[in-house]
């Protein structure tokens, strides 16, 4: 038996936003006025939030330009957002893109990993894989971001002590497979956490409602100039400032990019057409593999019921994931992939309203909402299922219900493609002339490969411990392509190198030779490994910011 505990870790909360903050708005910006400050930061989510945040206060007079308002306008996200889908359709009906102060951080669900070492690494059995940094750079900021975040530092969690008393079995032998922990954010929206201390800083200027449409380089395109950018009324005025911050997010990144196009037709420090390629996200399977707990003993049902469960930590809570070891992956080519789960209750396994109903509380707890007509269906799900949902928590509040069956989630790493990319029509411009997006989305037989190699590890794992009854639709069709879930992971399409010719930004996330314009955020990643984005987004904006400091 091995007692596994996460240390309590107590972080100190950010500023706790309880109010509406008043920032200016761009309607009242003169048309053809100018205005200007040392930094002018585009896109107010996790990395512009994080740049302007850790320059408040600082010498440096700051610019936060915010597409949206301090509330959701679903109209013009429809606009504004619309893609054309030309690879791999994105089936998954949550909203992740956010047109408001505080961006997609006002819409996720809160998960954090960090990045193993070796998706730093180039391995010869992943193409166009390496960041021109290794982990050691990125280390320091990753105590910045966690404390940005407040969620526990990753360096100070062992998986050899478990924060409850309680005890389970090492599950499951580290036998080609390891045991890591996903972390949860409590408090998700960092415009929430941080809108009051913006707004006191007198070196920032939050700008909402001002869309950026046109970054304009000098002659040489060796520097950008000014940036115009357009009011909701139509009013456009310009934006002049020493070094440009781009931190719009993974699509509309490469969108302002491709459509700055005055000194040249490719668009702004796109000379070697990579600006939009090498898109990736994080490919999902959930429910393709199940374990069936009836008619297994209580050591092994708390087992895994244990494994499936989010437990208590710090501010958040921490989940167990499974990932291949470095070793393995080397040695069989894998793709770096994680594996966890939830469980179902018996009681309740695969009935319509217990699935309703924990949509509609998972989505009312994180305060977001649902794809049109989604809630209607749940709601009227869940009602007609008064009974069933009734019985249920009578079961559970006497402590009679028992688990039913484990679903298994795989969340995959899939290798940089230079197909898989970021167009734009410029025939089909929006309300504010920016052309329409279009993705092709591409995912290679290698993530297929590793994924099924996941689960026949963690089946081997499971019968080593004698379960025999882990189903898995990859295993039982090996032919089979298996349906996958976008997460609306978007990287990779300005991605850093060290070289002009292999990627859009320097070490320093420096736009190659553009040398006042930057990029923050997940578009900057050569490689994307089976981690959620966010803690990373936050350190390499953090970075960025003191790199600026400096400069």
């Amino acid at each position: 038996m091995v007692v596994v505990v996460l240390e309590r870790i107590v972080l100190t909360n950010g500023d706790d936003e309880t109010g509406r903050v008043k920032f200016e708005q761009a309607q009242h910006v003169p048309a053809g006025s100018t205005i200007s400050a040392d930094v002018c930061v585009i896109g107010s989510g996790a990395a512009g939030i994080t740049v302007a945040k850790q320059l408040c206060d600082s010498p440096l007079s700051v610019i936060l330009l915010e597409a949206g308002a301090l509330s959701r306008d679903k109209g013009t996200e429809a606009e504004v957002f619309r893609i054309e889908h030309l690879g791999l359709p994105y089936s998954n009906p949550i909203p992740t893109r956010g047109r408001w102060f505080g961006g997609s951080t006002n819409l996720w669900f809160g998960r954090i990993a960090t990045l193993d070492p070796i998706d730093f690494e180039a391995r010869a059995w992943v193409p166009h894989s390496g960041w021109p940094i290794g982990p050691a750079e990125l280390e320091p900021w990753l105590s910045t971001a966690a404390r940005i975040l407040d969620v526990p530092n990753f360096q100070n969690i062992s998986l050899t002590k478990w924060e409850s008393n309680s005890t389970i079995e090492s599950f499951p032998p580290n036998e080609g497979v390891e045991l890591g922990v996903f972390l949860w954010a409590r408090e998700l929206s960092l415009s929430a956490r941080y809108g009051r201390s913006l707004r006191a800083a007198r070196n920032v200027r939050v700008l909402l409602e001002g869309t950026a449409v046109d970054l304009i380089p000098n002659e040489a395109s060796t520097k950008v100039d000014s940036l115009t950018v357009s009011g909701p009324v139509g009013n456009r005025f310009t934006v002049r400032a020493t070094t440009f911050v781009l931190a719009a997010g993974g699509l509309e990144n490469p969108r302002l990019l491709l459509s700055s196009n005055r000194c040249s037709a490719s668009g702004l420090g796109n000379e070697q057409d990579l600006v939009g390629r090498y898109y990736m996200d994080h490919p999902r399977g959930e429910g393709l593999a199940t374990v069936d707990l009836r008619g297994l003993s209580k050591r092994h049902v708390a087992s895994l019921a244990r494994f499936g469960e989010k437990v208590a930590l710090g501010s958040g809570q921490a989940q167990f994931r499974l990932t291949f070891p470095r070793d393995l992956q080397r040695d069989e080519e894998l793709l770096n992939h994680s594996l966890h789960a939830h469980v179902v209750p018996d009681t309740a396994s695969n009935t319509p309203a217990f699935e309703s109903a924990r949509r509609l509380k998972g989505r009312m707890m994180h305060n977001r909402s649902q794809p049109e007509g989604s809630a209607t269906r749940d709601v009227l799900s869940a009602v007609r299922g008064t009974g069933e949902l009734a019985r249920l928590a009578t079961r559970r509040a006497t402590r009679r219900s028992r688990p039913g069956k484990l679903v298994v989630i795989d969340q995959m790493e899939q290798e940089p493609d230079p197909l898989s990319r970021v167009l734009v029509d410029r025939w089909r411009p929006d309300r504010f002339g920016l052309p329409q997006l279009q993705l092709n989305w591409r995912v290679g037989d290698s993530t297929y490969r590793s994924q099924r190699r996941m689960h026949q590890l963690f089946k081997d794992s499971l019968e080593r411990q004698g379960i025999h009854s882990f189903q898995s639709q990859l295993l039982d069709g090996p032919e089979d392509v298996p349906a996958l879930l976008d997460m609306k992971h978007h990287m990779g399409t300005t991605r850093m190198s060290s070289s002009p010719i292999s990627g859009v930004v320097d070490s320093d996330c420096k736009v190659h030779g553009v040398n006042n314009l930057y990029v923050a955020g997940s578009s900057v990643f050569p490689t994307a490994g089976h981690a959620n984005p966010t803690l990373t987004i936050v350190a390499l904006a953090a970075r960025l910011a003191s790199f600026l400091l400096e400069e």
